[in-house]
């Protein structure tokens, strides 16, 4: 494709796809046929690349003729329309749960496995942000150990829940003398506080964020993991942070795990004494590693800090990186 590609975004009210064609304006500067979607118009206006788009309804119609479309809504709509898009040659890259597990879909975090993307006509889904975080070390350290067992808890900022969920914080950060929540996003107060439930109870007394780190996680990389999460809410706005336990099939050095970490595109290592932290993540399209060290009982035992922006490459950056690795495999000889 010489030309810039046909793109619509879908859910281009929310945070998630403001971020979308944020991140598109700085990757793809010259694209010109951009539609912003969302499930209702309403007369609102989004912002592209310095200009105004006006937000249609999603329908057969509004999708008609786009060669890429991102939906950054809910399960539902990507249910409808993705499938119809993807039939009719576009690429089709999708943030909602909904084929995630799906066996014929590839799930992709691009520099792990960009191979699965093709040239177009494909409906491609993209991880949960907090998935997205964990398997690019993972994939660093797995090149050259195995993994034996994964335990990671994490401190999930509240904009993954979404816009709501960031005036509930606004809210109680302002009047936080009741000690009640301002808002429906939670029901328990998530300023100064931290909420050990992300999504809703599942099986095994798992939460589906729980679950979606464990599933997904495996499906990316290939392998079995033995891996065990807690998924915790905190009062951050931007940024999920990880702290992630692995057992190995044989010791490895931190200043050898922290060179593989380096290698790894995607990836920024950062030195004792210092760490990443949410804030150093914020509008950044990097995974942020650092705290490697042993475990101090088991030699094959290893810790390591990891923060990511959830809005970008949690979210956003990692479906426009999607549709940069369809538009490079259109030059690959076939």
């Amino acid at each position: 494709m010489t030309r810039p590609p046909r793109v619509a975004v879908v859910g281009a009210t929310g945070l998630v796809g403001q971020t979308l064609l944020t991140v598109l304006g700085e990757r793809f500067p010259d694209l010109q046929d951009v539609r912003a979607l969302a499930e209702s118009s309403g007369g609102r206006t989004v912002s592209f690349a310095g200009r105004a788009l006006s937000v249609e309804a999603i329908s057969e119609e509004t999708l008609d003729g786009t060669e890429v479309v991102f939906f950054a809504a809910t399960s539902a709509v990507s249910e409808r329309f993705g499938p119809w898009a993807a039939a009719r040659g576009a690429l089709v890259v999708d943030k909602s749960s909904r084929f995630r597990m799906d066996p014929e879909v590839p799930l992709v975090v691009p520099e792990v496995n960009g191979h699965l993307v093709h040239r177009g006509g494909q409906l491609v889904a993209s991880p949960n942000c907090s998935t997205i975080a964990l398997v690019l070390p993972l994939f660093a350290i797995l090149r050259h150990r195995s993994v034996t067992r994964v335990l990671v808890s994490t401190y999930q900022a509240v904009s993954g829940t979404g816009r709501d969920a960031l005036s509930q914080l606004e809210a109680e950060t302002a009047d936080a003398q009741d000690g009640a929540p301002h808002g429906t996003a939670y029901s328990k107060p998530i300023a100064g506080n931290v909420l050990a439930q992300c999504d809703r109870l599942a099986e095994a007394g798992y939460t589906l964020e729980e679950w979606k780190l464990t599933r997904e996680s495996e499906k990316i990389l290939g392998t079995a993991l033995h891996l065990s999460a807690t998924a915790v809410r905190v009062p951050v706005r931007v940024g999920h942070a990880e702290s992630v336990y692995l057992e190995l099939d044989r010791p490895a050095d931190p200043v050898t795990v922290r060179e593989w970490l380096r290698a790894t595109p995607g990836i920024v290592v950062v030195e004792d004494p210092d760490y990443p932290t949410p804030r150093d993540a914020a509008g950044t399209d990097d995974v942020y590693v650092g705290r490697v060290r042993r475990d101090l009982h088991d030699p094959n035992g290893l810790h390591l800090f990891i923060v990511a922006d959830n809005l970008r490459k949690g979210a956003a950056t990692n479906a426009v990186q999607i549709l940069e690795r369809s538009l490079s495999a259109e030059t690959v000889p076939s």
